[in-house]
């Protein structure tokens, strides 16, 4: 890479990786030792991080390498103070967001160890969530936090340690996303240097997901992973053009991360691993697949038995299946009661045609799925994008008529430009042989790296000589575009009329005279919400028809 451009996206992208990657693995050993969440996690990770910075600015750079380290310093506070301010600025307002997922988080803040302390219990209302003991401690969500990843919640936690802002801790969803377009404006830039322009818009379409924006501003955590895979396939890359340890690192830190994201994460980076190592077997003249399969092994053993002992281990050897309650023995059905009534029945490539071209909806039993024509848009399918989870059609209402183009694109650059193609076609394949092998392919949620299919083969199609490939690669861009500028405009526009809405709530409450009478519903997190704002309340069962809910939740509250 001759220009700096690449090798500042480079070493900015790595750095933000090992930040995080620094965060969950002390934290994963403070756990193992039997020391709860700390904010010596954090300290540690920004101290390594500047080490790190420090040395790969003499490695990649050969001259001014003092101003270039501070610019590169400057670079990454905007980064971390403009996740943090956006962050802190927006009430994540998601159905698991305010259930399980900031209960989690609270419970570890307050001092609950997974690793040492007891199992948490089952409860069936709503109780006080400031025992930090670690004794006894109950939640409806019991089954979830104990048995689930916690790499996010891990984050989380700490950030909130360190500041006591709970919303705050949604940063690291920024963080990853700025994290992927930089490695992957490097990969593209590497790949095309003589397109900067391009390579920049191309890279700010791969990163800007729409599973990734709809979960910004949430705790979900499917957006991660999307971020995640797209770091793995851009360093992965690089790698391969030049075996360089910095790129591994970060390829190996990435690869720890995605595994303690969820459970299907875990299986992801198997597949994307296994591809990496198969190419580097075929294809690399250097024979370096040696040393990738040793890091490779060496990174899935602390992925595993390390950041992942819990759950991993743990439901190993407690329930018989490392991805229990999921999986194995009394494994819990997640998804009927969550699926259209059509999709009884149907298996997960039926499921999938349906769901890709389909309207936009965010439908459970006893609804049904309602098919449309590709490249049209109703405008009932934006109600499904002011959530973070929807379900048919999830990355867009155009996206269908998307994969009609794409397989177009594809057929022609198979026609005429296969040796071109060839790599294209061996990545694409290998990420939807991720996608597929997840019996619920349907959700986008739940395979956000269908995303990066399309993207990949328009980026070959528009370096072909031949007119019509190319001005159908271009097509593609532009539908892929504007589905997105759809998605995302529906969403900000929907957050910030609710976060409006909370905030006139929680101005209403703070008025009354009274404390206010509060039924939490389960959505138990809100309660640091209304402590935070300064409001005295009861909480107690409401039958009152006068009760109002609380923000986009269940929860429900009665001014006196």
């Amino acid at each position: 890479m001759k220009s700096r451009t690449p090798n500042v996206s480079l070493v900015i992208g790595i750095v933000l990786l090992l930040f995080l990657l620094g965060i969950v693995l002390s934290t994963s050993i403070l756990f193992l030792l039997g020391v709860s969440i700390s904010t010596t996690s954090f300290w540690v990770a920004v101290c390594a991080s500047i080490v790190c910075l420090l040395v790969m600015t003499h490695t990649f750079f050969t001259s001014r390498r003092a101003t270039m380290f501070f610019s590169l310093l400057m670079g990454l506070g905007l980064i971390f103070g403009i996740s943090w301010y956006t962050s802190t600025a927006t009430y994540d307002l998601s159905w698991d967001g305010q259930t399980y997922h900031q209960e989690a988080i609270i419970l570890l803040k307050n001092g609950w160890n997974p690793v040492h302390d007891q199992p948490l219990l089952n409860i069936t209302d709503a109780q006080k969530l400031d025992n930090s003991s670690g004794e006894d401690i109950r939640t409806p969500f019991h089954l979830w936090i104990n048995h689930y990843t916690k790499g996010p919640w891990m984050l989380d936690a700490v950030m909130y340690k360190l500041t006591d802002q709970i919303e705050g801790s949604k940063m690291f969803n920024f963080i990853l996303l700025f994290a992927s377009f930089f490695l992957c404006l490097a990969a593209i830039l590497d790949a095309y240097p003589e397109k900067k322009s391009r390579a920049v818009f191309l890279s700010l379409l791969l990163a800007c997901n729409p599973v990734v924006i709809t979960q910004l501003v949430t705790f979900y955590i499917d957006g991660q992973l999307a971020s995640l895979v797209l770091i793995i396939c851009s360093l992965g890359y690089l790698l391969f053009k030049r075996f360089n340890p910095w790129i591994l690192v970060g390829l190996c830190s990435a690869i720890i991360l995605l595994t303690a994201i969820k459970f299907t994460a875990l299986v992801y980076a198997v597949l994307l691993c296994g591809g990496l190592l198969v190419l580097f077997f075929l294809y690399d003249k250097h024979r370096h697949w040696k040393k990738l399969l040793l890091s490779l092994v060496a990174s899935g053993l602390v992925a595993v038995a390390i950041v992942g002992y819990n759950p991993y281990v743990t439901n190993f050897l407690a329930k018989g299946h490392p991805f229990y309650p999921l999986a194995g023995e009394h494994a819990v059905d997640i998804m009927t009661a969550n699926s259209p009534a059509d999709f009884q029945g149907k298996n997960q490539f039926e499921k999938f045609f349906v769901s890709l071209f389909a309207k936009s909806e965010n439908i459970i039993r006893p609804n049904e799925s309602t098919m449309k024509w590709p490249f049209t848009v109703a405008f009932e399918e934006f109600q499904a994008f002011i959530g973070a989870d929807a379900r048919l059609a999830g990355f867009g209402p155009l996206f269908g008529g998307a994969v009609l183009l794409t397989c177009l694109v594809s057929f022609a650059l198979f026609l005429r430009s296969r040796q071109l193609a060839k790599p294209v076609f061996i990545v694409s394949g290998i990420i939807l042989l991720t996608v597929f092998i997840n019996p619920e392919c349907w959700w986008a949620r739940y395979v956000p790296q269908l995303w990066f299919v399309p993207i990949l083969i328009a980026m070959v199609g528009l370096k072909t000589d031949k007119q019509f490939t190319k001005y159908a690669s271009w097509f593609l861009i532009c539908t892929l575009s504007i589905n997105l500028l759809l998605v995302g405009a529906t969403q900000t526009i929907a957050q910030t009329f609710f976060n409006v809405q909370v905030n006139l709530q929680l101005h209403e409450m703070k008025k009354s005279k009274q404390p206010v009478l509060v039924d939490f519903q389960h959505f138990n997190s809100n309660r640091i919400r209304l402590e935070k704002a300064g409001i005295e309340y009861i909480e107690t069962k409401i039958d009152d028809k006068n009760a109002k809910k609380l923000g986009s939740s269940q929860a429900k509250y009665l001014v006196r």
